[in-house]
């Protein structure tokens, strides 16, 4: 279908002649199938800041008429679906679709053009939003907005199908528009068929949204109902940040949970409750996870009720979540949290020793029998941590019991207000997790009255010990000055928002790798919050100084808050007078006042715009001082001193600045993964880190005597650019195992690349460069030779794959490798039709045994894989477990049968569903292939590697010698 005609029928604007787009890498955002960029929309006089959203063909060679046939009615189903949910006028709640311009895909005929949809610019989506300040005070408004879209899709006859706080875009004003139709269709339109252009990644964008009959039904058909528990979703999202199945981190362990009728979440408590959480708005979100589809209410009657609830005062639209939840110490009595332990029985086979007695704790190191290594580390060992992490003096556990001076008033347990407000504060915190944050592990009973709180040992103890270690630079401090506002911007974007209160040198601890963690409880703070009658001695100055209020400056200069005054009376004077704890002068005089440090007017941190923001912190109207997502901005946009940082093994070529991409880089393929660092004991609500991986053709320029050669190129994008270690992971990783490997059906690892043009983001993360097969991935070349294959053919092509499993398996020195991800889309075909392996980003290496289910991880995956079609049953077992199993040369065994079906039969696994129903086959024990698609030349082999019990499946040796034999 040619674009004018398309444009025609849909009576759509052509806005071609009038929007420039960016064509920057860093101005690209890539989502499963398609491209967003910025662009300008020049409207008359005006100019309006727009997004173009283009489809990707993602082809290694020129795309076919069925592939081109299939993208175009996508495209138009989307934007038809589009355009009548603004006919009359456009509705604010659903994103605004101004036109289309004409594109080009890499991959099609070049005579053949494509609409890319215009839209209105929004601010970000709703994940994004959620963690800004503003969001407090709008939840129920963003309810509101969202369920005004979905009720004006729904009476238009249309299934959003795909609804996602991604999916949920926000304005700079907080208006919530539905986007991204990609997935939406009309009431009354037929099922889709499956096809193999499924997608892991675009699975688990949307399985934890997913109800439980597009698992059970036959046909997976998105319908109001599913629309509904999707909004609960969304809903959980908006009051808690919590995600759905928030306590199963495993994506390969959510469809269990979904199909078994578990609810994606109990009722949130603080400190992830907004204040508006109460039981009338609890009770609808509930409703909207009625197993019972027909049983959910629909969007309208969700809004009516919400909009009852604000006219009649039941909750608020503009209530704000408290800073801290009010301690209700005045009622009934409150519990330490469930899940926390007492672990007095397991520390007393521990020695002990006191590291601190201040006024409100005592401070206890636990070490165990023989670590007699002093109490804090005396040197810099960050460069040696590797070596030393499993060393006895990094077991140890700090205890920090409470100490009132003068103790409270006589009072029964019960009516102890210390213990009750001791008991809130651990039981909202005890459920943080965050890397800047020190880890709340447990409980100590053996102290008497006030239990001991068990927390994390931190090797180099508090900043100020830890400063005194290392030579000082003015990158480290801003390291430091990052790291301290990441962990507070955590706590004041929480729903129920959490101050620290108490924030020093003493209260930033630094953990073996020199990263800075806030300590979350103060019993000082919780004290001075009691009513004045419960305290006998302790008086509020005794405990908190007034001087502890620029923790920011004394980093830069090492100078204490009101270095000229020494009486504490004279430090509130000065407090409450407004005069600020260091001025210009102060940093100046720094060497008189006592600091070993040197600065004056040119030091960076002054002329950067630090000290103004420092200065800011001490502003007299609240509203004036920076936010910690203000300071992290600011930090982010100064100059970076480090290069890329990362040595890739000796015999790897650094190819930077010798691979180039003629007319743009050409998506071929991609995939996506959890970074399993979010895999900690508690990290029930964070929203996990994706890694996207995404490939690319490029021209390796090897000099004038020399052919230039076709490359893959292999860049990464993380969903929150600030952390770039689990894309740094996923590479050395990736290029460890392809190190190892040297086999003719395996792609060969050429180089890496540093280039900004090739990594297209600002993670500094080399693009890996491997071997480029010119007849692309067994996706494309089944299909398209199907008719020209001969059986000789195809059993070359398994041959091969199954010579590179067994290569993997049981011939590499270093260990066996498992590739953990065998698909049509992991394996390429070269010029000579050899089929070889690729993308071992979640590859896993074991040390060689006699019993592989007894072999110890050598290399283990950074990433977690999202579920397939093609994965074993075992990985979906077990929802007990939250955490992704690595995978295992029986996973691969089973993944190599669908392989060699889908070589014979050019069908997916499980062809005759969507994806959600093919997981719930696979989970239920059926097979991926019905028996009439099986050959029977090939059906006893198939079959031997598909055993339910893992260990007897067939191992590749024995594949092979049943292949030789056909």
């Amino acid at each position: 279908m040619q674009y004018t005609s398309m444009a025609q029928s849909l009576g759509l604007s052509d806005l071609t002649p009038y929007v420039s787009t960016a064509s920057s890498g860093n101005n690209v955002a890539r989502g499963g199938v398609a491209d967003v960029r910025y662009g300008s929309y020049k409207n008359g006089f005006m100019v309006q800041q727009v997004a173009v959203k283009s489809v990707r063909l993602e082809v290694y060679s020129a795309a076919n008429a069925s592939l081109i046939a299939k993208v175009q009615g996508k495209l138009y189903r989307e934007l038809d679906i589009w355009k009548t949910l603004q006919a009359h006028q456009p509705h604010p709640n659903i994103l605004g679709l101004l036109g289309i311009i004409e594109t080009s895909l890499d991959g099609a005929p070049g005579n053949l053009i494509f609409p890319s949809s215009v839209s209105e610019l929004c601010q970000g989506n709703l994940s994004e939003y959620m963690a800004s300040i503003e969001a407090r005070s709008r939840r129920v408004q963003l309810l509101v907005d969202t369920l005004e879209g979905l009720s004006h899709m729904h009476k238009l006859g249309v299934v959003h199908g795909d609804l996602k706080a991604p999916n949920v875009l926000v304005t700079g004003e907080g208006t919530a528009k539905l986007c991204d139709f990609g997935h939406s269709r009309f009431i009354n339109t037929g099922p889709s068929q499956a096809n193999t252009t499924d997608s892991s990644a675009t699975f688990q964008a949307t399985t934890r949204y997913m109800s439980p009959e597009l698992f059970t039904e036959p046909a997976a058909r998105p319908s109001y109902p599913s629309d509904i528990w999707a909004f609960g979703c969304v809903a959980l999202e908006i009051l808690s940040k919590l995600r759905p199945y928030h306590v199963i981190f495993s994506e390969h362990r959510v469809p269990a949970a979904i199909i078994q009728g578990r609810a994606p979440s109990t009722r949130p408590e603080p400190p992830y409750a907004a204040g508006c959480l109460n039981d009338s708005l609890w009770a609808v979100v509930k409703s909207c996870w009625n197993i019972d589809h027909r049983s959910r209410p629909t969007a309208a009657i969700l809004l009516d009720r919400i909009k009852v609830m604000i006219q009649q005062g039941t909750i608020s639209t503009t209530a704000i979540t408290p800073l801290r939840p009010a301690a209700n110490i005045g009622q009934e009595r409150v519990e330490w949290p469930d899940k926390m332990e007492d672990l007095s029985e397991s520390l007393a086979c521990y020695s002990k020793e006191m590291t601190s007695s201040k006024s409100m704790a005592d401070v206890w190191i636990y070490r165990t029998h023989g670590d007699l290594a002093p109490t804090f580390f005396q040197v810099d060992e960050r460069r040696n941590f590797d070596q030393v992490k499993n060393e006895a003096r990094l077991r140890r556990v700090v205890v920090k019991v409470p100490r009132l001076p003068g103790g409270l008033s006589t009072a029964t347990p019960e009516d102890d207000q210390f213990q009750q407000i001791l008991r809130i504060a651990v039981k909202e915190r005890f459920d943080l997790s965050h890397e800047n944050l020190v880890d709340m592990i447990g409980l100590n009973n053996s102290y008497g009255k006030y239990p001991g709180i068990v927390l994390e040992y931190c090797p180099y103890g508090d900043l100020t010990h830890y400063k005194r270690l290392i030579v000082p630079y003015e990158k480290d401090n801003q390291r430091y000055l990052r790291e301290i506002s990441q962990g507070l911007q955590y706590l004041h974007t929480l729903p129920s928002t959490l101050a620290h209160g108490d924030l020093t040198p003493d209260n930033i601890l630094v953990d073996g790798q020199g990263t800075l963690k806030l300590s979350i409880i103060s019993f000082a703070r919780l004290a001075v919050s009691l009513p004045a009658n419960t305290q006998v001695a302790a008086l509020p100055d005794a405990s908190i100084s007034a001087r502890h209020t620029d923790t920011m400056l004394q980093i830069y200069t090492d100078l204490p808050p009101y270095p000229r005054l020494k009486k504490e009376h004279d430090v509130v004077r000065a407090v409450e007078d407004g005069t600020f704890p260091n001025d210009m002068d102060s940093i100046r005089d720094i060497k008189e006042l006592g600091s070993h440090l040197k600065t004056g007017a040119d030091s960076p941190w002054i002329a950067d715009g630090t000290l103004s923001h420092i200065f800011r912190c001490w502003d007299s109207q609240a509203r004036a001082r920076p936010t910690a997502n203000e300071i992290l901005k600011h930090l982010n946009g100064l100059p970076d001193e480090d290069a890329a940082r990362w040595s890739p093994p000796s015999n790897v070529l650094d190819l930077t600045g010798a691979i180039q991409a003629p007319g743009g880089r050409s998506i071929l393929g991609w995939s996506a993964g959890t970074w399993r660092r979010m895999y900690t004991r508690r990290a029930q609500g964070e929203t996990p880190d994706t890694i996207k991986l995404w490939w690319w053709r490029g021209v390796h320029l090897r000099g004038f005597f020399r052919r230039n050669v076709e490359v893959i190129v292999k860049t990464a994008k993380s969903d929150r650019g600030e952390f770039e270690d689990p894309a740094q992971q996923v590479y050395r990783h990736e290029m460890t195992l392809l190190n190892q490997i040297k086999h003719g059906n395996v792609v060969s690892v050429l180089g890496f690349s540093t280039d900004p043009n090739h990594i297209g983001s600002h993670l500094k993360v080399p693009a890996l460069v491997t071997e480029y097969c010119s007849n692309g991935r067994l996706r494309e070349y089944c299909p398209a030779n199907q008719e020209a294959m001969s059986e000789v053919n195809r059993i070359n092509l398994i041959r091969g794959i199954a010579k590179a499993l067994k290569y993997i398996h049981n011939d590499i020195p270093e260990g066996s490798i498992v590739h953990g991800s065998l698909s049509m889309d992991s394996v390429v075909v070269d010029a000579d039709g050899v089929p070889k392996l690729t993308n071992f980003e979640f590859g896993c290496q074991y040390q060689h045994t006699d019993n592989p289910l007894r072999a110890l991880v050598l290399h283990a995956p950074p990433l977690a894989s999202h579920p397939t079609r093609w994965d074993a049953p075992e990985l979906f077992q077990d929802v007990s477990d939250s955490r992704a199993p690595f995978p295992t040369r029986y996973t691969d065994l089973w993944s190599l049968g669908s392989l060699i079906m889908f070589v014979f039969s050019c069908k997916i696994p499980y062809a005759q569903s969507e994806l959600p129903g093919a997981i719930a086959r696979l989970m239920d024990g059926e097979k991926p292939y019905v028996e009439s698609d099986c050959p029977s030349k090939v059906k006893d082999l198939v079959d031997s590697l598909w055993e339910e019990v893992p260990y007897q499946r067939s191992s590749v040796a024995k594949i092979l010698e049943m292949i030789d034999a056909l």
